[in-house]
């Protein structure tokens, strides 16, 4: 038959499911874990599970995840499989089957559901793995030629991240003839050229690793594995390549019909797939809420937009031209991910505005190039150091190849060697990030922290375990600063946009302020400080958040919802929340529209906004099992895929308003917000706006400061509150009249200067010499030398000086610039004042603290141009 990727995706789940696995909603690219920075296989949900810290509830599990990774990404375009995003197909068991059941699974799918040849498959193992291979050899039937022991760099999986589950694995390649190997020296399954092709990757997780790199086993022995769908769709579709499967083809055709070429070389072939790649990464990025940054996520999804740039730029498209591209991958991927199709707006805004702006910085980086090779040519240097080279990939997106050519133009050579070194260097640095984002030392073999502040402020706990400065501690005395788990909470954990809680923690004698709290895998992490006593394991404690603090952070977490509902309601349904920081000074809430709203728009919102909070409505709370059911239900789910996967969702109802899933704290009525308002609203990107608003007391004290404000101003204007709109109208109108005037009186002065400075030109053979000083202001000198140049054929060096300083400005006629350089005059006559200066060979300023020095400064300028025309 033949296969689409969609019925591969369906026809995979449902083997699984017939097999008596359980399909789980894949988990969103931003994973619920600060080690990592995307998620990047299916196991990442269940990475709890492999480590032991939570049971499962099903023992046997299969899911399709989207995942994205960029330690690749030099790959993509360059073979006919890698990819950023691409999807996995996975089938999970939780202390259930192992090798046997796994191999056994996986064979009878491959063989007899998809109708693979036995003779086009080959397996490999890692080289000690005995067991699988005589699973394979002796079970399943494998010949034993056709069964390759491999190391540890190709067949042991994990940890991801910088510690976790692992173990060996075992993959199943499709062979697709000689006529695609490299040749006599091809490396067989292990080598990268097309011959071989990954199927699938059964991981056998029976290890943890520590971040020591001491792997013991686990508990628990777990099989994970990992089927590219994109990878078996382009074997089962019969095409060579990935980018010729039926997700991708419309995409890649797309591209090719907007680049507009006949005929496409493998060179060019590779920059088509790179685009198309990239696109489909940066439009699920951002529909998972990431915008462009120089940092973490956001660095990730401005570097592929950047990278299918200069791809673009190779092809000759020196317009913006990407999101163009986008309706194949909407029509496409948007049935079985609609948050594409949700948030289109937001991804054209977003990819439109980078691509417009790295457009300029790749223009300013060809400039900044050919003005390296003039210097390094002036220097008789034949080579580009690898530094250099890396600077203008890395801050200015020049790649290698095209900087390869532009050097060859030039007649250089390119430090390839160095700009490796510093492409390592960097490497390095982006795993370093990736692997260790968040410093929190975690505790292990303590229970999940009961959460209780939805109900409580305060409530006693058990201290279960600490940690200080040198690690998990039993004691911390008064003075020292460290973490404490406690068996159950009041205290939010910093989450969803909201900021933690802060209060104390208290015993006998005893009194710890608590300044933060992160929860990771469950557990809650108190940051804390001994103010009073000690703390030691076991104690029994009350732990109370500070309640008028966690009032204010309530009153404006409710007033999002309210605000996203309002500016919904008056800006249009396509308005989608892109981010929002509640605490309990402000509300901070970014979403997505082509302006910023008008001063009309922004009192309407308010007003929606206030009679919603005067009206007095109730906020309730609901508990649903999946998103879909939440949806079903008329609830709004902004970055939805957060809470995919998760076993309660939690749905906050403002009565006959809006209905939102959040797991945030909240006011029970909306009269308790007491008042809302817009403080600011600014561009952070292309077509995504920030709102500031204030309420409750913050909305009080904002209103008496700008209260207070028009006292003021009205006092200093002379004039009543009700007039002083009235009265600065007027004192307006008369700072323009003496605005007026005063420039009449400078074009005056100006004009006398001019005329009496004219009269000390010098003739040099033919050319004019205006040289001399002024009493003008350093900010007119410029002005006066515009004026005297009107009327010279030549050079005019004019200084002037004021306080502690001098100034001087030259100006070269265009037609002596040739033979004389207004930059090189202002270089010398400023280095005479014990300063510098510079500028183009028409005109150039400067200066110096030694203005005693202005005469011999212009007598230096003035020189030059005698010696050279002379």
């Amino acid at each position: 038959m033949e296969w689409t990727t969609d019925e591969l995706r369906e026809v995979y789940l449902q083997y699984f499911e017939e097999k008596d696995h359980t399909i789980k909603e894949g988990s969103g690219l931003i994973p619920d874990d600060p080690s990592m920075l995307f998620t990047s296989a299916g196991m990442v949900q269940f990475k709890d599970i492999f480590w032991g810290r939570r049971e499962p509830e099903e023992t046997r599990v299969t899911t399709c995840q989207k995942c994205f990774r960029a330690n690749d990404i030099e790959r993509v375009g360059e073979t006919w499989y890698h990819h950023t995003f691409f999807e996995m197909l996975g089938n999970f068991s939780f202390g259930d089957y192992f090798k046997r059941g796994a191999i056994e699974l996986a064979w009878e799918f491959v063989t007899e559901v998809l109708s693979f040849d036995e003779e086009d498959l080959w397996v490999s193992v890692y080289e000690t793995d005995d067991r699988a291979y005589e699973i394979w050899h002796d079970e399943v039937g494998v010949p034993e030629r056709k069964i390759v022991r491999l190391g540890k760099d190709e067949n042991w999986w994990g940890p991801v991240g910088d510690s976790g589950p692992c173990g060996p694995d075992s993959e199943i390649f499709y062979d697709a003839g000689e006529e695609y190997g490299c040749g006599p020296d091809c490396e067989g399954v292990a080598c990268d050229c097309n011959r071989f092709n990954e199927l699938w990757n059964l991981v056998f997780t029976g290890y943890q690793m520590d971040r020591q790199g001491e792997v013991k086993e686990l508990d628990r022995q777990n099989i994970d594995t990992g089927m590219g769908l994109e990878r078996v769709a382009a074997v089962l579709q019969g095409v060579d390549s990935d980018f010729e499967i039926d997700v991708f083809r419309p995409l890649i055709n797309k591209l090719r019909e907007i680049i507009g070429l006949n005929e496409y070389s493998p060179e060019q072939t590779s920059y088509v797939h790179r685009i198309g790649d990239h696109l489909r990464g940066a439009a699920f990025l951002i529909s998972e809420g990431v915008i462009p940054a120089n940092e973490g996520r956001g660095y990730v999804l401005r570097r592929i937009i950047r990278r299918a740039v200069q791809a673009g730029d190779r092809l000759g498209m020196k317009q913006t031209f990407l999101t163009s591209a986008l309706p194949p991958i909407l029509d496409t991927m948007g049935g079985t991910y609609p948050e594409l199709v949700d948030r289109k707006d937001l991804i054209v805004n977003v990819i439109d505005h980078e691509e417009g702006s790295y457009r300029n910085t790749l223009n300013e980086g060809e400039q900044l190039f050919y003005r390296l090779a003039s210097d390094l040519k002036e220097e008789e240097k034949s080579e580009i150091p690898g530094e250099d080279a890396f600077r203008l990939y890395d801050t200015h997106g020049l790649p290698l190849p095209f900087l390869k050519e532009l050097a060859k133009g030039e007649e250089l050579e390119v430090d390839e060697d160095g700009f490796k070194r510093e492409m390592a260097k960097q490497r390095s640095r982006s795993r370093s990030e990736q692997e260790d984002t968040d410093e929190l030392q975690e505790v292990a073999d303590v229970p999940e922290t009961k959460f209780v502040g939805y109900e409580k402020d305060s409530i006693e706990a058990r201290v279960l375990a600490l940690i200080g400065d040198s690690g998990e501690t039993d004691r911390l005395p008064e003075g020292e600063q460290g973490v404490a788990v406690l068996d159950i909470t009041p205290f939010y954990a910093e989450a969803g946009g909201q900021v933690s809680d802060i209060g104390t923690l208290e015993k006998e004698d005893t009194e710890a302020t608590v300044h933060e709290v992160k929860e990771r895998q469950g557990i809650y992490y108190h940051q804390l400080e001994v103010e009073a006593g000690y703390l030691t394991v076991e104690d029994t404690i009350k732990a109370g958040i500070a309640t008028e603090n966690r009032r204010s952070t309530e009153r404006n977490h409710t007033g999002t919802h309210l605000l996203h509902r309002a500016l919904q309601q008056v800006l249009g349904p396509h308005v989608v929340q892109s981010g929002s920081k509640v605490g309990p000074d402000e509300l901070r809430f970014d979403f997505n529209h082509f302006e910023i709203p008008t001063g009309e728009e922004q009192r309407e919102i308010e007003n929606i906004v206030n009679e919603v909070v005067l009206s007095d409505r109730q906020v309730s709370e609901d508990w649903v099992d999946s998103v879909e059911e939440a949806k079903k239900l008329g609830a709004a789910a902004h970055f939805e895929e957060e809470y995919r996967g998760k076993e309660k969702l939690r749905t906050i109802t403002v009565e006959g308003f809006s209905k939102e899933l959040c797991g945030g704290t909240h006011v029970s009525r909306t009269g308790e917000i007491g008042g809302f308002a817009i403080q600011s609203i600014e561009t952070i990107a292309s077509g995504i706006r920030r709102i500031r608003a204030v309420t409750g007391k913050n909305f009080l004290s904002a209103y008496r400061n700008q209260r207070d404000q028009l006292e003021t101003l009205a006092e200093l204007a002379g004039s009543g509150k009700s007039d002083i709109v009235k009265r600065f109208e007027s004192i307006l109108s008369e700072q323009e009249t003496l605005r007026d005037e005063l420039e009449r009186k400078t074009e005056r002065l100006l004009s006398t200067v001019k005329d009496r400075i004219l009269e000390e030109t010098e003739t040099i053979d033919g050319v004019e010499l205006v040289c001399a000083r002024s009493h003008v202001d350093g900010s007119d000198l410029k002005r006066l030398s515009d004026y005297v140049e009107g009327e010279v054929n030549g050079v005019v060096i004019l200084g002037t000086t004021e306080d502690d300083s001098a100034s001087i400005v030259c100006k070269v006629t265009e037609s002596l610039t040739d033979v004389l350089d207004a930059g090189e005059i202002v270089r010398e006559a400023s280095a005479v004042l014990g300063g510098g200066g510079g500028g183009s060979a028409n005109f150039a300023q400067g200066g110096g603290p030694k203005k005693d020095q202005i005469d011999e400064a212009l007598r230096s300028g003035a020189n030059i141009v005698r010696s050279t025309v002379g």
